[in-house]
């Protein structure tokens, strides 16, 4: 099988998606915009987030990205210790 490239995890189903996600992808964090619970991944060689709406209990989409610059939410989420 060739690699899966970020275009090619798009045109899988949402079904496939995440059973993809599950079985090879990395859980990095998560934040919240509105109602929706996002949780990004790393997946190959670009990122997933998942779009989960709290108040309906599903996922509504997944966006998939490899711009540095689309991290850029995750930023102030992140806490480093430096050590004393």
């Amino acid at each position: 099988m060739d690699r899966l490239s970020l275009y090619k995890y798009n045109q899988l189903s949402s079904d496939e998606k995440a059973i993809l996600l599950w079985d090879q992808g990395i859980y990095l964090m998560n934040r919240f915009e509105g109602v929706y619970l996002i949780n990004l991944h790393s997946l190959l060689d670009f990122y997933v987030e998942v779009w989960y709406d709290n108040e309906n209990n599903k996922i509504v989409k997944f966006r998939t990205f490899k711009s540095l610059e689309t991290l850029e939410p995750y930023l102030d989420l992140i806490k480093l210790e430096l050590e004393k």
